[in-house]
């Protein structure tokens, strides 16, 4: 029984990762994607801005910040609003509540002469999932309750230059530090609570490329390697340590200015999903095994690619703007769960003296009959920026 419910506590969580008779029965599988949108612009764009898209997309192309003409930041609060159905075999009947609010992205920077300097900090990664319902165990049902919260966030300098006699490239790269949580807490009928709770840090790090092609054309290319974060915590009233490891990821695009109002974007970004590894041991295969007894890990066999395209129009003298963007994943050996099929991104800005809000709403879109069952996901992203 209590494998059972470890092994469905899992699959639910990790938004069950899993492939036909394959089970990935690992809390260490959550917070390994960096799909999520850390501001409004993104989500508007659905990513199409990720490797040219100023301070804003700096996650994912450091020498993105060293546009900035003296000093910029930013900030971005989000809300997800998951749709899913867990465990559609009829064996279980459990009720779920997923994410919730927020403070996703924080960046400033200041440019003097060619050199810029800054500091960020971005949770590309965050779950916190509530699970209640009942469990069939030889014919009856208990009453269940478990919950799981996981983040992954990077604390960041940001460091560039711009390059050549007319400053047509930049370099840029961040260093700093990732800090990885997961905690989950489970009780089945009258039983006592259960838990488990790992945290970590290890030093992050990124560097990326821009290039103005022509005065309405800029290139852009970004890399942020895996981090492997040592990790401690309980198991299950257990003791463990071990690595995990986020997946590297490569950004490239372009950015094309025909008109000062207009503003089109491509990119593309590819997700090492290969190179991941989980920071938890595998649960118990049967009623006899220790925790962490059959530890393995189960490397996907490729990565995940996304492409993406989008535009803002801005009016009224460049005060008001409007944006849209589309995303599709290319194939991949993974229960794309874990990354929307496609996205649609939809935003507006308002400029007011030195500053500008944004607010942007993203339908994400799952494949149908995935194992988690899960369709579809809305975001809201409410972001606040200044430069002077």
């Amino acid at each position: 029984m209590r494998s059972l419910v470890l092994s469905l506590l899992s699959l639910a969580v990790a938004a069950s990762l899993t492939l036909a008779g394959d089970n990935r029965t690992t809390l260490g599988d959550i917070p390994r994607t960096y799909s999520h949108y850390l501001n409004a612009e993104q989500a508007a764009l659905c990513g199409a801005s990720a490797a040219t898209g100023g301070l804003a997309s700096y996650f994912y192309n450091p020498a993105s910040a060293t546009e900035v003409k003296g000093i910029a930041g930013q900030a971005t609060v989000r809300y997800n609003a998951k749709t899913r159905d867990y465990l559609p075999d009829g064996d279980e009947y459990l009720d779920a509540s997923d994410d919730g609010f927020l403070f996703s992205q924080f960046a400033a920077v200041r440019t003097s002469g060619t050199f810029t300097l800054g500091f960020g900090y971005s949770t590309p990664s965050y779950r916190n999932l509530e699970l209640s319902g009942k469990l069939e165990d030889e014919g009856e049902f208990e009453k269940y309750g478990g919950e799981f919260n996981g983040s992954l966030r990077f604390f960041e300098v940001i460091a560039g230059m711009r390059l050549g006699d007319r400053e047509q490239g930049g370099l840029g790269v961040t260093a700093g530090i990732a800090n990885l949580t997961e905690e989950a807490r489970e009780r089945i009928a009258d039983e006592s609570l259960e838990s488990v709770r790992v945290d970590g840090f290890a030093a992050c790090y990124a560097i990326g490329f821009t290039f103005d092609v022509t005065e309405q054309v800029t290139a852009g290319l970004g890399y942020r390697w895996g981090t492997t974060i040592g990790v401690e915590g309980d198991y299950y009233k257990q003791s463990l340590s071990g690595d995990s490891t986020t997946q590297p990821v490569t950004t490239a695009g372009l950015r094309y200015r025909p008109t000062e109002m207009l503003t089109l974007y491509a990119s593309y970004v590819q997700e090492g999903w290969d190179k991941a590894e989980s920071s938890l041991p595998a649960y118990p295969a049967g009623e006899d095994d220790e925790p962490g007894e059959d530890s393995w890990w189960d490397p996907f066999s490729e990565s995940i690619s996304t492409v993406a395209i989008g535009g803002e129009f801005l009016f009224a003298d460049g005060k008001y703007g409007v944006a849209a963007g589309y995303s599709m994943e290319l194939g991949a050996d993974i229960d794309t769960a874990i990354v929307p099929e496609s996205s649609v991104g939809l935003g507006g800005s308002v400029r007011f003296d030195d500053y500008v809000g944004r607010l942007a709403v993203v339908r994400e879109q799952f494949v149908e009959g995935s194992e988690s069952g899960q369709v579809t996901n809305y975001g809201v992203y409410v972001s606040m920026g200044y430069e002077f």
